[in-house]
């Protein structure tokens, strides 16, 4: 019965971390300056003739790399037609 309760109380703090991360995403996407701010980073991307290091430092948060293989990366913009 402990075990079902901790198991129980790991759930909701997951969900509830889950829901804060979702609740900042959702922020971002209804700041106002956040259209713009896309709409700039794009046009410069459209412009590019070289990816620069300091390029791809702007659009890219983090590189997470799995054993398996697996790369995922975390850009540094929300796209709010993303499934999480």
């Amino acid at each position: 019965m402990v075990e079902y309760r901790e198991l129980t109380d790991s759930k909701i703090k997951d969900l509830q971390t889950k829901r804060a991360e979702l609740n900042d995403k959702l922020q971002e996407c209804d700041n106002e300056d956040y259209a713009i701010n896309i709409g700039k980073r794009l046009k410069d991307v459209i412009n590019l003739k070289e990816l620069t290091p300091q390029v791809l430092h702007s659009l890219v948060e983090k590189i997470t790399c799995k054993n398996d293989g697996t790369v995922h990366i975390q850009y540094s913009f929300v796209n709010p037609l993303q499934e999480t």
